[in-house]
Protein backbone atom coordinates (compact mmCIF):
# COMPACT_ATOMS: atom_id res chain seq x y z
CA UNK A 1 0.00 0.00 0.00
CA UNK A 2 1.57 3.40 -0.96
CA UNK A 3 1.24 5.64 1.56
CA UNK A 4 0.04 4.03 4.41
CA UNK A 5 1.40 0.31 5.97
CA UNK A 6 -0.06 -1.54 8.67
CA UNK A 7 1.87 -2.13 11.86
CA UNK A 8 2.55 -4.88 14.38
CA UNK A 9 -0.13 -7.95 14.76
CA UNK A 10 -2.75 -6.80 12.57
CA UNK A 11 -3.85 -5.07 15.75
CA UNK A 12 -2.87 -1.38 14.62
CA UNK A 13 -3.05 0.52 11.39
CA UNK A 14 -1.78 3.49 10.16
CA UNK A 15 -1.67 5.77 7.32
CA UNK A 16 1.56 8.10 6.94
CA UNK A 17 0.25 11.85 6.81
CA UNK A 18 3.22 13.00 5.38
CA UNK A 19 3.15 10.82 1.85
CA UNK A 20 0.13 11.89 0.18
CA UNK A 21 -1.77 10.74 -1.84
CA UNK A 22 -2.59 7.94 1.06
CA UNK A 23 -4.14 4.83 0.11
CA UNK A 24 -6.30 2.66 2.26
CA UNK A 25 -9.17 0.55 3.41
CA UNK A 26 -12.53 1.57 5.99
CA UNK A 27 -14.35 -1.21 7.37
CA UNK A 28 -18.07 -0.47 7.96
CA UNK A 29 -19.54 -2.96 10.29
CA UNK A 30 -19.62 -6.40 8.96
CA UNK A 31 -20.34 -4.85 5.62
CA UNK A 32 -17.50 -5.04 3.03
CA UNK A 33 -16.27 -1.65 3.54
CA UNK A 34 -14.56 0.89 1.81
CA UNK A 35 -11.17 1.69 -0.02
CA UNK A 36 -9.95 4.99 0.23
CA UNK A 37 -7.70 8.04 -1.11
CA UNK A 38 -6.47 10.72 0.08
CA UNK A 39 -4.88 13.89 -1.43
CA UNK A 40 -4.72 17.62 0.15
CA UNK A 41 -7.89 18.57 -1.71
CA UNK A 42 -10.10 16.03 -1.99
CA UNK A 43 -10.40 12.30 -0.68
CA UNK A 44 -11.68 9.50 -2.90
CA UNK A 45 -14.21 6.92 -1.58
CA UNK A 46 -14.41 3.67 -3.41
CA UNK A 47 -17.45 1.22 -2.11
CA UNK A 48 -16.97 -1.99 -2.42
CA UNK A 49 -20.97 -3.32 -2.08
CA UNK A 50 -22.01 -0.50 -5.09
CA UNK A 51 -18.51 -0.11 -6.55
CA UNK A 52 -18.94 3.65 -6.89
CA UNK A 53 -16.62 6.21 -6.36
CA UNK A 54 -17.29 9.41 -4.29
CA UNK A 55 -15.27 12.18 -4.63
CA UNK A 56 -15.14 14.22 -1.30
CA UNK A 57 -13.41 17.69 -0.71
CA UNK A 58 -11.22 17.58 2.28
CA UNK A 59 -12.77 20.92 3.02
CA UNK A 60 -16.01 19.22 3.69
CA UNK A 61 -14.74 17.00 6.39
CA UNK A 62 -15.47 18.48 10.04
CA UNK A 63 -11.83 17.65 11.24
CA UNK A 64 -9.50 15.03 12.16
CA UNK A 65 -11.06 13.40 15.08
CA UNK A 66 -9.42 11.33 17.56
CA UNK A 67 -11.48 7.95 19.43
CA UNK A 68 -10.84 6.10 22.29
CA UNK A 69 -12.78 2.56 22.77
CA UNK A 70 -11.89 0.17 25.92
CA UNK A 71 -11.40 -3.11 24.57
CA UNK A 72 -12.27 -5.41 27.38
CA UNK A 73 -12.90 -5.77 31.16
CA UNK A 74 -8.77 -5.31 31.59
CA UNK A 75 -8.86 -1.75 31.19
CA UNK A 76 -7.04 -2.09 27.50
CA UNK A 77 -7.80 0.82 25.55
CA UNK A 78 -7.50 1.44 21.67
CA UNK A 79 -7.06 4.84 20.34
CA UNK A 80 -8.50 5.89 16.39
CA UNK A 81 -7.73 9.14 14.32
CA UNK A 82 -10.06 8.98 11.89
CA UNK A 83 -11.04 12.00 9.31
CA UNK A 84 -14.96 12.61 10.42
CA UNK A 85 -17.59 13.68 8.09
CA UNK A 86 -21.27 14.17 8.32
CA UNK A 87 -22.08 10.91 6.21
CA UNK A 88 -21.05 7.95 8.77
CA UNK A 89 -19.89 6.13 5.18
CA UNK A 90 -17.50 8.75 4.23
CA UNK A 91 -15.78 8.67 7.93
CA UNK A 92 -12.14 7.71 6.79
CA UNK A 93 -10.02 5.64 9.67
CA UNK A 94 -6.48 7.07 8.79
CA UNK A 95 -4.44 5.23 12.29
CA UNK A 96 -5.58 2.81 15.05
CA UNK A 97 -3.58 1.75 17.70
CA UNK A 98 -3.56 0.26 21.55
CA UNK A 99 -1.24 2.48 23.02
CA UNK A 100 -3.26 5.52 22.49
CA UNK A 101 0.39 8.04 23.39
CA UNK A 102 1.43 6.71 19.82
CA UNK A 103 -1.92 8.28 18.87
CA UNK A 104 -1.73 11.97 19.53
CA UNK A 105 1.41 12.78 16.86
CA UNK A 106 -0.34 11.36 14.17
CA UNK A 107 -3.91 13.10 15.60
CA UNK A 108 -1.60 16.43 15.07
CA UNK A 109 0.10 15.95 11.62
CA UNK A 110 -3.13 14.53 10.05
CA UNK A 111 -4.04 17.41 10.56
CA UNK A 112 -1.92 20.06 9.76
CA UNK A 113 -1.44 18.10 6.47
CA UNK A 114 -5.01 18.57 5.85
CA UNK A 115 -5.31 22.07 7.56
CA UNK A 116 -8.62 20.95 9.27
CA UNK A 117 -9.33 21.14 12.91
CA UNK A 118 -9.06 18.47 15.78
CA UNK A 119 -11.26 16.75 17.06
CA UNK A 120 -12.20 14.78 19.98
CA UNK A 121 -14.97 12.08 19.96
CA UNK A 122 -16.19 11.30 24.03
CA UNK A 123 -17.28 7.80 25.13
CA UNK A 124 -20.87 8.82 24.36
CA UNK A 125 -20.45 9.93 20.87
CA UNK A 126 -20.41 13.29 21.47
CA UNK A 127 -18.12 15.26 19.54
CA UNK A 128 -15.99 17.96 20.96
CA UNK A 129 -15.11 21.13 18.32
CA UNK A 130 -10.96 21.77 18.61
CA UNK A 131 -9.60 21.91 22.15
CA UNK A 132 -10.64 25.10 23.66
CA UNK A 133 -7.71 25.52 26.53
CA UNK A 134 -4.69 24.29 27.43
CA UNK A 135 -3.45 24.57 31.25
CA UNK A 136 -4.62 28.22 32.08
CA UNK A 137 -4.58 29.74 28.69
CA UNK A 138 -7.33 29.77 26.18
CA UNK A 139 -7.09 28.91 22.57
CA UNK A 140 -9.14 30.03 20.21
CA UNK A 141 -9.17 32.06 17.00
CA UNK A 142 -6.91 35.35 17.09
CA UNK A 143 -8.81 38.74 16.87
CA UNK A 144 -8.14 40.94 13.80
CA UNK A 145 -4.56 42.76 14.75
CA UNK A 146 -6.02 46.19 13.28
CA UNK A 147 -9.50 47.39 13.95
CA UNK A 148 -9.83 48.83 10.53
CA UNK A 149 -9.14 45.68 8.81
CA UNK A 150 -13.20 45.54 8.28
CA UNK A 151 -13.01 48.68 6.18
CA UNK A 152 -9.64 47.82 3.95
CA UNK A 153 -11.85 47.05 1.15
CA UNK A 154 -14.05 50.13 1.18
CA UNK A 155 -12.34 53.61 2.48
CA UNK A 156 -8.67 54.44 3.74
CA UNK A 157 -8.07 54.40 7.09
CA UNK A 158 -7.89 57.74 7.43
CA UNK A 159 -11.19 58.38 5.85
CA UNK A 160 -13.54 56.16 8.43
CA UNK A 161 -13.77 58.38 10.96
CA UNK A 162 -15.07 61.54 8.13
CA UNK A 163 -18.56 61.82 7.06
CA UNK A 164 -19.35 62.81 3.39
CA UNK A 165 -20.00 66.27 2.39
CA UNK A 166 -23.99 67.40 1.93
CA UNK A 167 -24.37 69.03 -1.26
CA UNK A 168 -26.27 72.15 -0.69
CA UNK A 169 -27.67 75.75 -2.17
CA UNK A 170 -24.34 77.86 -2.30
CA UNK A 171 -24.67 80.56 -0.42
CA UNK A 172 -24.71 83.99 -1.93
CA UNK A 173 -22.22 86.52 -0.94
CA UNK A 174 -23.49 90.27 -1.49
CA UNK A 175 -21.46 93.60 -0.70
CA UNK A 176 -19.14 96.11 -2.22
CA UNK A 177 -15.91 95.20 -3.24
CA UNK A 178 -13.46 96.69 -1.65
CA UNK A 179 -9.94 97.86 -3.56
CA UNK A 180 -6.41 99.34 -1.99
CA UNK A 181 -5.16 101.94 -4.38
CA UNK A 182 -3.35 104.94 -3.55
Amino acid sequence: MAGGATVGSGRAYRLDPHTLPARGFAPVGDEAGSAFVIERERAIVRRASSGDAVSVPVADYRGVAVRMESTGDDGEVRAFVELLHDDASLTLRLAVTDDPYEISADWQAWARALNLPLLVVGQDGSIGGPLAGMGGILAARPLPRRRHSFFADRRPRFLTRRKAGRAGEPARIAGREIIARD
